[in-house]
């Protein structure tokens, strides 16, 4: 079983978005790699990043 892990990350503003980068640590977890794809929503404050199975 994995504890959670909890990163402190700054979010950054590029062009007119905002931006917040994924831990290397976090990436690995979860196999994300340059290129992947990804499903972003919100539930109540919380923002939920799952990979998306191609």
């Amino acid at each position: 079983m994995l504890m959670p892990v909890k990163f402190e990350i700054s979010v950054v503003q590029v062009g007119k978005s905002l931006k917040v980068t994924i831990p290397v640590e976090i990436a690995r977890h979860m196999d994300l790699n340059k290129g992947d794809h990804v499903e972003m929503w919100v539930d109540n404050s919380h923002i939920i990043i799952e990979k998306k199975n191609t």
